[in-house]
């Protein structure tokens, strides 16, 4: 598809979150949003920016697929940002600039919600860039609503700035065969019969609690259930690794660590369910993802969990130790059917469509500058 506009436009993107050889989460939707802009927008120019800070890992930087697409290094403060119609720092950060309209996503807000989620320098960072976020940015995309919400009740003069765009879910994730399922399984070291959480192993995504229910209803149930929960340690991943160690119970819960896109289906489709009962979401890709491959979902009823599954999922309260063992229980032995409300929900959760609006954002101010 190719969009056309009443007068071209030059656009920034910081594309830095992207630089990664595993990319999850923000990673992936940065660089899903600058592929899809580039297939779909013949019309504009496009200058992806990758900060300095990156360039050790260079060789992750984005490939333009077109000749009019520019790669360069952002390195502040000499980035005037001159020759930009529109910038777009696509996680939560924007360089200090004159010139160009603004446009900044915010993929979440755990630094502001809570303080156990992550250090005081890590925290300290992040809510000073959503105050910059709140005082510059000419248009503020939000990944959800629950996220937009969170946003102007720290920021409430930015709401009229605020809107939402969700992120999609990549076509690779579909129901597996049973033979790439078997193949998968084993390289991974997963036994036949298993629930799986996806994400990283943090202390804002509740693990702990996870675990305990899990056992819980493993002994309710007396199966040879296993927990495998893909993604890396981050702030609290101490706690899981002495977890595990103080109940002797690594037999039951597996931590492989990444897996990449390529596996991550098959572990989807095998699974008896994805459970995702974390305490706060910005989005939640994993719930869409698993809904995708034919999975059921147990997840939140909090932040942007409930939003993205809606009636697809089991909706449990992930601070009710019990409440998450019921609905573990409930979809186990078949009694809550899941999921089948899912293809009439998918066409919101595009990459297309997350693409397009973003054009259109970027269109908007782009004119408000023009004029």
């Amino acid at each position: 598809m190719n969009v056309s506009a009443s007068r071209s436009l030059t656009i920034g993107i910081d594309a830095s979150s992207a630089v990664s050889a595993e990319r999850t989460g923000v990673a992936k939707l940065v660089g899903r949003l600058i592929e899809h802009l580039e297939a779909m927008d013949d019309a504009n120019k496009y200058v992806i920016y990758h900060r300095l800070s990156r360039w050790k890992n260079r060789e992750y930087f984005y490939r333009p697929k077109r000749a009019t697409t520019k790669v360069k290094v952002l390195q502040e403060p000499f980035f005037t940002g001159r020759g930009i119609d529109v910038f777009h720092g696509p996680d939560a950060r924007l360089p200090k600039i004159r010139g160009p309209r603004l446009v900044a996503t915010v993929n979440d807000l755990f630094s502001l919600v809570s303080d156990e989620f992550a250090d005081e320098k890590f925290r300290s960072k992040k809510i000073e860039r959503y105050r910059d976020i709140a005082r510059r940015a000419d248009r503020i995309i939000c990944i959800s609503e629950s996220t937009r919400r969170d946003f102007i009740r720290f920021f409430p003069d930015a709401e009229p700035r605020t809107c939402v765009i969700y992120a999609g879910v990549d076509e690779i994730f579909y129901r597996r065969s049973k033979e790439e399922i078997e193949r998968v399984r084993k390289k991974l070291g997963v036994r036949s019969d298993y629930i799986l959480y996806v994400g990283a192993l943090s202390k804002r995504k509740n693990m702990l609690r996870m675990f305990d229910a899990f056992r819980q209803a493993r002994h309710q149930m007396g199966e040879d259930l296993q927990f495998v929960a893909v993604g890396r340690l981050t702030y609290g991943g101490d706690e899981i690794l002495r977890y595990i160690e103080d109940n002797r119970c690594a037999d039951q819960i597996l931590l492989p660590g990444y897996v990449p896109d390529r596996d991550l289906p098959a572990i989807y489709s095998g699974a008896r369910l994805l459970l995702f009962a974390t305490l706060y979401e910005g989005f939640g890709m994993p719930i869409l993802e698993a809904l995708a491959c034919g999975t059921p979902v147990v997840t939140s009823n909090v932040s942007s969990s409930a939003e993205i599954a809606g009636d697809a999922a089991c909706l449990v309260n992930p601070m009710d130790q019990e409440e998450i063992v019921k609905g573990l229980l409930l979809v186990l032995n078949g009694n809550k059917p899941v999921g089948a409300d899912f293809p009439s929900r998918a066409p919101q959760f595009k990459w297309p469509t997350m693409a397009t609006e973003t054009l259109s954002v970027y269109q908007k101010v782009g004119l408000k500058r023009a004029t």
